[in-house]
């Protein structure tokens, strides 16, 4: 099941009914990161959520089938992107999906969803969803950088994997390892450095 698909299960039971079931909802959200941030992950299981939550297991279970649903739910506050559209210049463009990249990482649950991230080595389902995280995530960006080859403002034979990762990569750096905040300017310099870049770049012959 796609990323995309498990937030949607998980989310409109939830969207679409009374104010009581979202308030069950966000208990469940408030269970776990409250189990997270005093006993780690390992203490995060449908019993115990249940109990910290005030809640019956099998309530739990029912809109939360696996653990890592759980984990993802009340960790990655996963918003559903607008459709893609270009304003026809690429540096508007880039910089509005980067703008759109500091929001997220700009979520006070940004730290214990990396840490939940990096146990993918030794979780296959969180493999799956870390690469699913990674392509919904750069998406928009991905888009971008192929409307700017389509208009010929980029190279065709751009690595857009490569550029994805310079153009996100100061993003996370910043946020995830620097613990400092991301601001108008310096995303502005990062889209100015790469746009001066390759406007420098030799025409293909």
């Amino acid at each position: 099941m796609s990323l995309r698909s498990r937030v949607r299960r998980m989310a409109t039971p939830f969207d679409a009914e009374d104010p009581r079931v979202a308030r069950t909802r966000e208990a469940v959200r408030e269970a776990v990161r409250s189990l997270v941030q005093r006993a780690g992950f390992e203490a995060v299981s449908h019993q115990q959520v249940a109990e910290e939550a005030g809640l019956g297991r099998a309530t739990v279970y029912r809109h939360w089938p696996t653990r890592t649903d759980l984990l993802l739910d009340a960790l990655a506050e996963v918003e559903v992107p607008p459709v893609w559209q270009t304003t026809g210049d690429l540096g508007t463009d880039l910089t509005r999906e980067l703008d759109r990249l500091r929001r997220t990482l700009a979520s006070p649950v940004v730290p214990e969803l990396v840490a939940l991230i990096g146990r993918a080595e030794w979780d296959p389902e969180l493999r799956e969803t870390k690469r699913e995280l990674l392509a919904s995530g750069t998406a928009g960006l991905r888009r971008t950088l192929e409307a700017g080859i389509e208009r010929h403002e980029l190279p065709a034979d751009l690595d857009l994997d490569t550029t994805i990762a310079r153009l996100a990569g100061p993003l996370f750096y910043r946020r995830v390892l620097a613990h400092a905040p991301i601001d108008d300017g310096f995303v502005a310099r990062i889209v100015t450095g790469f746009l001066l870049e390759a406007s420098s770049r030799p025409p293909e012959s």
